[in-house]
């Protein structure tokens, strides 16, 4: 964050002032492509991509099997890139829903998000506001350590190449739409495998349940019955356990409240998939929206040292 007099140049350009934002000559601009900072001088290196994306090439390449082409000779970073900005005619998904002061929570064991404004432009020329929440708020990830006693990894150790992996959809909406207390099966699992073919090794496995469409309507989305039972979907024992062990993925996301259900009686697939390495995302959003199997999930998770979890944006690369 920049001081209050840095602020105040940006806003104001006060006479003398160093260039600063777009007029600095260190800043990147659009197009200037490969452009690195060495020792306060700029180099301009031509890209390894250089030309590639160009709507000449691509055409020459030809349409779907064009855009697969472009995928095979692509790092995975640039491939990521690439599709990211439509270039080779996919979807960027959202997986995230908006954290504010009043997304539900499990009151019991959570304190709800508070916002305080600490700044303000009309005073100090620049806004920021103070944030207190607990890491497990909102669309969050749950590292390993979440559900360990010392052990790890923490939310700063999980490896890079374990937040970016194939997606697979696990669809239950319609029974979840007549029982809210329903859960993923090995038997779901086996019934999108023979219509989808396998799931690989490395892969994140999330639920659509339709409960992300109940985070808006008072009460639904923890769905708390008059005797303080809470009820919503997610993924059975058996069915994290078959994951884990059979499948070897990197984690599990749900579009409800927990990876356990909200009547279970006690936290089993937190117990089999953290433990074993795996991380967990709750409170997803889209996920009706990403296909069955095809996409990339990218969760931009935070790096607090020896964090248990926290706030993360979740997208889906289709």
């Amino acid at each position: 964050m920049c001081g209050p007099d840095v602020m105040r140049q940006i806003d104001f350009g006060e006479e003398g002032a160093k260039p600063l934002g777009d007029a600095n000559p260190y800043v990147r601009r659009a197009g200037e492509e490969g452009t690195v900072q060495i020792s306060g001088d700029v180099e301009t290196r031509p890209s390894a991509t250089a030309g590639l994306f160009s709507r000449r090439n691509l055409f020459k390449l030809g349409g779907a099997s064009g855009a697969a082409a472009v995928l095979s000779v692509l790092p995975a970073g640039a491939a990521a890139y690439a599709d990211s900005r439509g270039l080779l005619g996919g979807d960027v998904i959202d997986m995230t829903h908006t954290l504010s002061p009043d997304f539900p929570v499990v009151y019991t064991v959570t304190d709800p998000p508070k916002y305080e404004q600490n700044h303000r432009y009309e005073e100090m020329g620049f806004n920021t506001i103070i944030m207190t929440l607990d890491e497990h708020t909102g669309t969050h990830i749950d590292a390993p350590s979440h559900f360990q006693n010392g052990g790890g990894p923490f939310i700063d150790e999980i490896e890079p190449d374990q937040l970016v992996a194939p997606l697979r959809v696990i669809r239950i909406a319609d029974r979840a739409a007549e029982d809210a207390d329903t859960l993923v099966t090995v038997d779901d699992i086996r019934r999108h495998e023979r219509r989808y073919g396998r799931i690989p090794k490395g892969a994140f496995v999330a639920m659509d349940s339709g409960w992300a469409k109940k985070v808006d309507v008072p009460g639904a989305y923890l769905n708390e019955d008059a005797d303080g039972q809470f009820h919503w979907p997610a993924f059975s024992g058996d069915a994290t356990a078959f994951l884990v062990e059979k499948r070897s993925i990197v984690g599990l996301g749900v579009d409800s409240t927990s990876l356990d259900a909200g009547a279970s009686e006690g936290p089993e697939t937190h117990q089999i998939l953290l433990p074993s390495g795996g991380y967990g995302i709750e409170c997803m959003n889209n996920v009706d929206k990403c296909p069955d199997r095809g996409a990339t999930v990218v969760v931009g998770a935070p790096k607090h040292r020896g964090g248990f979890g926290g706030p993360c944006r979740v997208f889906a690369l289709c």
